[in-house]
């Protein structure tokens, strides 16, 4: 802080506001290096997940699939950490995020000792910091957060009993592994803010993202004043740190939590197969997320396969993809599955955790899938099929199948990332996992509109975008009166939101009334509902056909020409 007149300048970037009409967010479950466990974090960017939850590890996929997601445009995520201790529903009304972590039996500690008390007298003896107004002869020094991560964290602690402001000051040097260096310098022991003391602890968890300071011991006295005036601490090292690795209820409890954000438009477990190895549980797991998912409406379920299936060496790889996805397809007998899209191959990304023989690692392709999608939300719209778009942050895929087999998988619903010479990695493929429901030519042909848009992601998600805009026009109007003004207010604010949609290119026809149709009237809306306070709204649309095929036409003529025509 400057102390000296002039004019000083800060840079501070403007935060990304919260907002449930963005279709642009994604949601991470899975294991993280530090940070809260069992809440769902919103970060901002890469910097500020690295900040909260640490960066690489390689027991984990979650914070690779992370990066990627960043890299490839994604601005806002939110994350829940798995681990333990998980917190309740009842410790997560706590707004204070440290609060759930103190005391955890997995935490790595260490004591901090910084002179010691006479027991008879609680006096300080002459090896204390002299006039240093602690009110503590020991501390315990505790991580963060639970976990192994901050084993072998060395704390470097340095006290002058006359500090560059004239007071007693304590500098702390915090070293975890695998961390950028931490320095807290100045910490002022006899500190008051509003002629209230703020003890040493108060100040340590304000300005540090990895320890925590707890008095231990009995309270001396009094101050010191015939201490040393100058110590520097032999380093504290913290042990005890325990991972374990996520349970199903973990999961379950970490989907229902995210569900709950209503942010999120897409997610993703790419620690799901790493950590829940027993196959039922995997598919519960699964069919949990894309449940949920469709009975909100609003979010879109971004799926890997598991390694076993998608094995490289695997002589019938496709067979074993087509196999698994018409696996978890038999589990749903509703339509759930069109809230969820599958990706693959795995994706090789750079390692900066490898070496010189292993310098990439494989990754599911979720996080990094995710990243796209987000990105063309925001530039084109929720509405545009999230594919032929390059993939960055990869560098390379982890099988490559000919055009027979790509049939195939896309006519199952199965979505390939494509490495092409000269365009690098791209997302080539634009279905859910309802496009892969068994159906005759026919059946196809005769199928509804409502069956036909949850074939395609752009469909789902248009699906999605306007189901948050209608919330949020809805919303003003619970409590009014249930009648004609009532019904011609919602219709007028449906209808704008449908009108942005149609202008977009989102809806097809030529004119908005050939595109949409709303209805709010005594008809949707008998007496029966209006008695039980309900009013019912029909709104059909009509959703523009994504491009996934070009036809061109050959023609050869008896001169010799070539005619090409494109239809």
């Amino acid at each position: 802080m400057a102390t000296s007149p002039g004019l000083y300048f800060t840079r501070a970037p403007r935060p990304i506001e919260p907002s449930p009409l963005r279709s642009d967010v994604a949601g991470f479950i899975g294991r993280m290096a530090r940070g809260p466990i069992g809440r769902p974090v919103r970060v901002e960017e890469w910097r500020g997940f690295t900040r909260l939850f640490g960066g690489l590890i390689r027991e984990a996929n979650t914070p690779y699939a992370l990066r990627g997601y960043f890299e490839n445009g994604g601005q806002v995520a939110y994350v829940v950490r798995l681990g333990e201790p998980f917190p309740s529903d009842e410790e997560l009304k706590s707004p204070d995020i440290q609060i759930l972590e103190s005391g955890a039996s997995n935490l790595a500690t260490a004591v901090w000792t910084l002179g010691l008390l006479d027991p008879n007298n609680r006096e300080w003896k002459d090896d204390a910091p002299a006039d240093g107004g602690f009110r503590f002869a020991q501390y315990l020094i505790e991580a963060t957060s639970p976990g192994a991560w901050a084993n072998g964290t060395r704390v470097s602690i340095t006290y002058r009993l006359d500090g560059v402001s004239g007071d007693p000051e304590v500098d702390m040097a915090i070293q975890a592994p695998n961390e950028p260096p931490e320095y807290l310098v100045a910490l002022k022991p006899k500190l008051k803010v509003d002629d209230r003391p703020k003890p040493i602890e108060e100040q340590v968890a304000e300005r540090s993202n990895l320890i925590r300071l707890t008095p231990q011991g009995p309270e001396a006295v009094k101050s010191n004043k015939t201490g040393r005036r100058h110590i520097a601490y032999s380093d504290v090292v913290l042990a005890g740190g325990k991972d374990f690795d996520p349970s199903k209820d973990q999961y379950l409890k970490a989907i229902e939590r995210l569900g709950d954000q209503p942010e999120v438009a897409l997610c993703c477990a790419p620690d799901l197969y790493q950590h829940i190895t027993d196959e039922s549980d995997q598919e519960e797991i699964l069919m949990t997320m894309i449940r949920q998912a469709d009975e909100s409406l609003d979010r879109l379920v971004v799926v890997d396969f598991p390694p076993s299936v998608s094995d490289k060496g695997e002589a019938n790889a496709v067979e074993s993809l087509l196999k698994w996805a018409g696996r978890l397809r038999s589990l749903d007998d509703s339509a759930a599955m069109r809230a969820a899209a599958i990706y693959h191959p795995p994706v090789r990304v750079p390692d900066p955790l490898g070496d010189i023989l292993n310098p990439l690692r494989t990754l599911p392709p979720s996080g990094h899938v995710a990243g796209v999608i987000s990105l063309l939300d925001r530039e084109r719209g929720a509405h545009h099929t999230p594919a032929n778009a390059a993939v960055i942050e990869a560098v390379d895929i982890e099988q490559e199948f000919m055009e027979p087999e790509r049939a195939l998988l896309n006519d199952a619903g199965i979505n390939l990332l494509r490495c092409l010479p000269g365009r690098g990695l791209q997302v080539w493929g634009g279905r859910t996992l309802a496009a892969g429901q068994p159906a005759s030519p026919d059946q196809v042909a005769a199928a509804s509109a409502a069956e036909k848009s949850a074939r395609f992601i752009a469909h789902r998600r248009l699906i999605h975008r306007l189901v948050r805009a209608i919330r949020r026009v809805a919303e003003p109007l619970v409590f009014d009166i249930n009648g004609p003004e009532l019904w011609l207010t919602f219709v007028r604010a449906v209808t704008t939101v449908l009108l942005e949609a149609f202008r977009a290119g989102a809806l097809k026809g030529a004119r908005a009334e050939e595109a949409f149709r709303v209805r709010c009237d005594a008809k949707t809306t008998p007496q029966e509902e209006i008695d039980a306070g309900r009013v019912f709204c029909e709104i059909e649309l009509a959703p523009a056909t994504p491009m996934e095929f070009i036809l061109l036409r050959v023609a050869f003529s008896s001169d010799g020409t070539l005619e090409v025509v494109e239809s």
